[in-house]
């Protein structure tokens, strides 16, 4: 599970900060070619946001921006709907909550996926279930590009003793 790192950059913009790994690929589990996304006009930020889009292309820095002010769709209206994917954006937002019993502070991680599709439409959703199924299938499959789309289809898994349903997030198969 070896990964050897080819370039790194870091380029900053109006106070905003455009961090570029770029990995070979050695094993099914390297993810290619990220960007970090970091925002940090007024100070601090602990929000942690990657893309596997190329940020140096006006097109792709379009789609980004515009899922950011207004997705086309949302996931959870697209269930066993076919979606090819050629691109991603993942946030990471630590929330706080005070534990009223003990008056302990719990941080818990609020994660939003954004998946991009081949016309340039956004499909978004904050499930976490989702989130975490999509990181499942990049680990196995590599992150989705203009180059190597995945075709997913959004479904949705009963939650055991709870009476709803997760989102999740499935490959198509050819079956």
């Amino acid at each position: 599970m070896e990964e050897k790192e080819v370039v790194e950059s870091t380029t900053e913009v109006a106070g905003a900060t455009k961090e570029i790994t770029e990995k070979e690929e050695t094993n099914a589990l390297a993810i290619p070619k990220m960007n970090n996304i970091t925002v940090n006009l007024f100070g601090e930020s602990k929000r942690k946001a990657i893309t596997s889009l190329d940020l140096n292309d006006p097109e792709d820095a379009d789609m980004i921006l515009n899922a950011s002010q207004e997705a086309d769709f949302k996931l959870n209206d697209e269930i066993d709907k076919e979606i090819t994917v050629i691109g991603c954006s993942l946030t990471e937002t630590p929330v706080e909550t005070m534990d009223e019993q003990t008056g302990e502070v719990i941080t818990r991680k609020k994660h939003t996926v954004c998946l991009f599709d081949i016309e340039g439409r956004s499909h978004v959703t904050g499930s976490n279930a989702c989130y975490m199924s999509f990181m499942q299938i990049v680990a196995l499959k590599g992150m989705p590009t203009k180059e190597k789309p995945i075709v997913l289809i959004p479904c949705q898994a009963p939650a055991k003793e709870k009476g709803h349903n997760y989102l999740r997030l499935k490959i198509k198969t050819n079956k």
